[in-house]
């Protein structure tokens, strides 16, 4: 085994990678259902069209967040 497959420096900065692709692909599972939701229940009580306006952030929610992580995954796999 060579000195180099044990460098702490390079494990470091593995794990570096890790966390940035554990934060990257958490924002794009919870951030668009988060802001579809709470823009449906904002634009519900300013219109007075509880709940169906939520309702429809949910599922478009979902959607922009399967469509990220998929583009991630393309990115990744493309790498």
């Amino acid at each position: 085994m060579s000195a180099a497959s044990h460098d702490p420096e390079q494990g470091r900065d593995r794990a570096v990678v890790l966390l940035l692709d554990l934060a990257d692909t958490t924002w794009r599972m919870f951030v668009p259902p988060t802001l579809t939701v709470g823009g449906g229940l904002y634009a519900d009580t300013h219109w007075g069209t509880k709940p169906w306006l939520t309702l429809v952030g949910v599922p478009v929610g979902l959607a922009l967040s399967i469509l990220l992580v998929r583009r991630q995954l393309r990115k990744a796999g493309n790498s």
